[in-house]
């Protein structure tokens, strides 16, 4: 609604407008803007201490235009560039970097530490063991993780508690029924279809190749 009474109000508000903007910069002298009382209080305390204030704000002091003069500025210092030079050169162990290259993107968002202290893990260790342990808890328990990790049990019991991996639940339709298909439901379909393999490749082996082995070593 705004938009459309500015767009009905534009027309009267540009009509003759030269006319009007040369009209008020034609004036001999604009009118000045409102002053606040207290600016009034102000200037009528310095006019009754100074009669003569207006003449000489007008007017060129030539006392304070020497003294102006006068004033000067000596550096006694030296330049930033030659300090910038001596604290490289006092300090060898910590140079600038030479590689203006914007740095790659780290996985997680954040350099991950090279050492990690007794009682502390990193981001990726944590998923590695939440997800082998929705994968398998029976197997891969706290103490064991606690003692891989070097952790104290009782905060690796407080992170599998309170954290767990993404999962992503299908909804059920016509055709499917509702599946969650996620990182550790994925890994459990990965090791079925792996102990499967196994178990194929190991049926295949025939049972007697030893015997015949034995029978043709004579001949």
């Amino acid at each position: 609604m705004g938009a459309l009474v500015t767009k009905a109000l534009r027309p009267i508000k540009s009509f003759n407008i030269e006319n009007r903007a040369h009209r008020v910069i034609s004036k001999e002298k604009p009118v000045p803007a409102p002053k606040y009382p207290e600016s009034l209080e102000d200037l009528k305390r310095a006019i009754e201490s100074d009669p003569h204030l207006e003449e000489k704000l007008d007017k060129k002091d030539p006392g304070l235009d020497s003294r102006l003069r006068d004033v000067y500025v000596t550096s006694f210092g030296r330049p930033e560039d030659d300090i910038t030079r001596e604290k490289r050169t006092q300090n060898p162990d910590r140079p600038l970097p030479q590689d203006r290259r914007i740095p790659g993107e780290y996985e997680y968002g954040f350099k991950e530490p090279e050492k990690v202290k007794y009682g502390h893990t990193t981001l990726r260790d944590v998923l590695t063991f939440i997800s082998a342990h929705q994968t398998n808890p029976t197997e891969v328990t706290a103490s064991k993780i606690a003692l891989e990790y070097k952790m104290r049990e009782d905060d690796v019991e407080k992170i599998l508690k309170y954290f767990k991996t993404y999962e992503v639940y299908i909804p059920e339709t016509k055709k499917s029924p509702a599946i969650f298909a996620g990182p550790s439901n994925l890994r459990r379909q990965l090791e079925k279809s792996k102990m499967k393999e196994i178990q194929s490749a190991e049926n295949a082996i025939p049972k007697n190749i030893g015997e015949e082995k034995q029978v043709k070593s004579p001949t």
